[in-house]
């Protein structure tokens, strides 16, 4: 005997049957469970708000079990999962479960190029003690103070190795804004 397709029990338009996807059928990696609750949940209308709570109400099956299959079918990618604000888990079935999410599209893109993701090399202007002390004394210091915050700043460089440039500068500029030297 051999067996076919029986087109007796097509989909049709009354909508009294869930539809899943043959590789999901045949996939040897999920089990039975996820690919049931699967069903269950193609079997609801779309923008359908889904709670493991209200699906474990259908099956003999516990909450966990259930929580258990959606789990299952979010690593597969037939789920997404998401924590909304009041505590809640969104579930929302993925239409294109073969596309990527958002984010797994921009982790796949970090994957593949993180030099894109690298803030650009900025290159900054060398400053020398005199350029230091003057920055300084433009921020309110008598001259004497500013010349010894600018000696202050160039031990702190050399001894933290980092370069006496611009960025390093005004960054010890917000310290002498803060009254840091006071």
């Amino acid at each position: 005997m051999k067996w076919e397709y029986n087109d007796v029990f097509s989909l049709g338009e009354g909508g009294d049957y869930a539809k899943m996807p043959l590789d999901m059928v045949h996939r040897n990696d999920l089990t039975c469970k996820a690919k049931t609750v699967f069903a269950y949940m193609t079997s609801k209308q779309g923008g359908y708000q889904f709670s493991s709570k209200r699906i474990a109400k259908h099956f003999k099956e516990g909450y966990r079990t259930i929580l258990s299959a959606i789990n299952e079918l979010a690593g597969a990618g037939y789920v997404v999962k998401q924590r909304l604000c009041d505590g809640r888990m969104h579930y929302e079935l993925r239409e294109n479960y073969w596309s990527l999410t958002v984010k797994e599209a921009k982790e796949s893109l970090f994957e593949s190029s993180y030099n894109a993701f690298k803030p650009a090399v900025r290159k900054h202007r060398k400053v020398s003690i005199a350029q230091a002390r003057e920055a300084i004394q433009a921020e309110g210091q008598s001259p004497e103070k500013a010349a010894d915050i600018a000696f202050e700043f160039y031990n702190a460089c050399v001894d933290g190795g980092m370069s006496m440039n611009e960025n390093t500068l005004s960054s010890w500029l917000v310290h002498v804004r803060n009254g840091c030297f006071a």
